[in-house]
């Protein structure tokens, strides 16, 4: 609605032509509104956004006109100095990390008991490397039959509904972790303030479930003793720096969520070619899960899917270390909302008796 009401409007339209060029996306003036509400700036528009009431308390501040375009476009006007200064500086990130519902039995096929080092490329604040400090409940869309997986008690819990059957997911044991770390090209401190508000500000405010879920994921991210190692720079151009750098035997696992499709198709393809580079001087798997309509730079298989809209999903694709052709893990929601797994012919169904243990937190 509020996009829609100012898509015309001069004011706001020549408050983000002042911005550098580089700079004039409107979903950075939306995370710089939300990022100064979410800060304590009183204006009747905080009465608008349902994540600024829930962060903020709420009902203390001043009374919605009841128009929130107009209420919008006076809160632009009122802030317009600090605004350009967020817009110049800051670019949209996010963290999604309901996509660690397809993480979580991507690792855990690929661990078969050794102990993985996992480097997310596009990390952000590295949130998704924590996915088994999270709980997880698996349920079968058909008749709502429910899995249990991760640690119990967590902070963050992730619904995740299975298209097809639960047996058809691998068992869910928490693999092993012998390291985490991250490339990102503008990195998020998840334990700082400013970081972590700045991450709440790029969500949409009136979706407060996965608000909440941030929230409890960089909670998650304070409270833990093994956080990521994160390094600034080029996921493809700095991969192979990183890479060299990691001292590990076992398993070094290369994965991305939702990076690729900010890549033209050759970048797509030099990021395959690289890490297939690096697979050739080490135990490399690579995962990702990526939109094919988004990455034809991929080589993401078709998926085995009869619906016409399979396209659209997220493909979740693993490359082994030993040459093997690319497979079609699973397709899935963007966020994580629903995961239909495709087993393997070797994977054996039925290994749910109940749900994995969990192990103390961290």
């Amino acid at each position: 609605m509020i996009c829609r009401g100012i898509a015309d409007d001069p004011d706001v339209l020549a408050l983000i032509g002042e911005a550098p060029v580089r700079q004039r996306r409107p979903n950075l003036l939306l995370a710089a509104v939300h990022f100064l509400l979410l800060g304590g700036a009183a204006h009747p528009l905080a009465e608008h956004y349902d994540t600024v009431r829930s962060f903020t308390g709420g009902g203390d501040g001043p009374v919605a006109s009841g128009d929130l375009v107009a209420d919008f476009k006076d809160f632009v006007m009122v802030h317009r100095t600090e605004l350009l200064a967020l817009i110049a500086a800051r670019s949209t990130q996010t963290n999604e990390v309901g996509r660690c519902t397809a993480i979580l039995p991507a690792l855990a096929t690929i661990a078969g008991g050794d102990p993985l080092w996992l480097l997310d490329l596009g990390t952000s604040a590295g949130l998704n490397l924590l996915f088994d400090s999270y709980a997880y409940t698996y349920r079968q869309r058909s008749d709502g039959a429910t899995l249990h997986a991760g640690r119990s008690g967590a902070l963050v819990r992730l619904d995740c509904a299975v298209r097809g059957e639960l047996s058809d997911l691998p068992a869910l044991d928490l693999p092993p972790i012998a390291g985490r770390t991250g490339i990102d090209a503008l990195p998020i401190d998840p334990t700082s303030e400013d970081g972590a508000d700045w991450l709440l500000a790029c969500l949409w405010p009136d979706n407060l479930p996965r608000f909440d879920r941030l929230r409890g994921a960089l909670a998650t991210a304070r409270l833990t003793a093994d956080a990521p190692t994160v390094y600034r720079g080029d996921i493809i151009d700095d991969l192979p720096g990183v890479v060299e750098g990691i001292d590990t035997d076992g398993p070094l696992v290369v994965f991305h969520s939702w990076v690729a499709a900010y890549l033209g198709a050759e970048r797509q393809t030099q990021l395959v070619e690289t890490v297939r580079a690096l697979s050739r001087t080490r135990p490399l798997h690579y995962l990702y899960a990526e939109a094919p309509i988004e990455t034809p730079g991929l080589p993401t298989p078709p998926s085995p899917s009869p619906s016409s809209t399979s396209h659209l999903a997220t493909a979740v694709v693993h490359i082994a270390p030993d040459g093997s052709a690319p497979f079609r893990l699973a397709d899935m929601h963007h966020h994580g909302k629903w995961l239909r797994w495709w087993p393997t012919p070797t994977a054996p169904k039925g290994r749910h008796a109940g749900p994995a243990p969990a192990p103390p937190h961290r």
